[in-house]
């Protein structure tokens, strides 16, 4: 084990967002940016500012607006022209895209349950009554004030409907090497390592990868909180004197090692059981 821990450990740094399915399985995603919803929106709001003033000037043109723009049934034609624009519409083609529209298909986004599923009508129709208030009347100003105060850039109509928007065109996650200090590998080759939870494991790795881009005070400081945060779930201690950064790096080695043994033993388990059940009997084979 002490040989196989020796070297550099691949570890790969992905911004995720958890989501909890209905069986209460943790799903690890990427949440749109507020730039990209951004970007979407303001697509979507010309898009749908042209489809609202091309079906009003069509009804103005078929009908004498003139004769009824200050009667009840002109206002009641507007409503219902403004309702079938900026509400029916979106929702409908919210609905049968399962969460997209032009400016989220043009910036690779889609908007999903918070459980991680395709939405349905009642989550559309939610989110496109809000979007009439949030970005249209207020021209978005309303909308990106809740999304810069929500963790998951989210806005009103998210919170509400419960659903979230995630970029579909994550790129390749981005592999740092993490080198296991090699007068460490015999403590740590022995060392009891309890289940580290996932959040504090990714906050360490992710201060491993980005440790050279901090000053050396923020850097100290920061590993020396990680490791205060991470030493209860490992015994025994580390030799006297050793560097937080390191014993940061010493057991983020070995729970990759651990990890990579596992799935050498599942694959192996999955290759004997092909096998057996490809088997035929007397010797033959398929």
């Amino acid at each position: 084990m002490v040989d196989s821990i020796v070297g550099t450990v691949c570890a790969t740094i992905v911004p995720v967002s958890t989501l909890v399915t209905g069986e209460a399985v943790a799903l690890d995603v990427r949440a749109a940016s507020l730039g990209a919803r951004a970007v979407s929106c303001a697509i979507d709001f010309v898009v749908y500012g042209i489809a609202y003033s091309a079906i009003m000037f069509s009804a103005a043109w078929v009908i004498d607006w003139s004769t009824i723009v200050d009667s009840l049934l002109g206002r009641t034609l507007t409503l219902l022209l403004t309702v079938l624009t900026l509400v029916l519409i979106p929702c409908t083609v919210e609905a049968l895209t399962r969460g997209r529209s032009l400016g989220r298909l043009i910036c690779g986004l889609r908007i999903v349950r918070e459980d991680g599923g395709a939405i349905t009508f009642r989550h559309a129709f939610i989110r496109a009554l809000l979007w009439q208030f949030e970005v249209f009347a207020t021209g978005g100003g309303l909308a990106a004030l809740v999304g810069l105060l929500s963790p998951q850039s989210k806005r009103i109509g998210d919170y509400l409907a419960g659903t979230l928007a995630v970029n579909e065109r994550a790129g390749m996650p981005r592999f740092a090497r993490i080198a296991v200090p090699q007068h460490l590998v015999p403590w740590i080759s022995r060392a009891d390592v309890s289940p580290i939870p996932a959040g504090l494991h990714y906050r360490m790795v992710q201060f491993l990868v980005t440790a050279e881009q901090r000053t050396p005070a923020s850097r100290l400081d920061r590993a020396i909180e990680l490791a205060e945060e991470v030493n209860p779930f490992i015994a025994p201690a580390p030799p006297p004197g050793t560097h937080p950064e390191e014993f940061l790096a010493a057991i983020i080695g070995r729970t990759r090692h651990e990890y990579a043994l596992r799935m050498q033993r599942s694959a192996r388990s999955t290759e004997a059981f092909r096998a057996r059940v490809g088997a035929l009997p007397f010797g033959q084979r398929l």
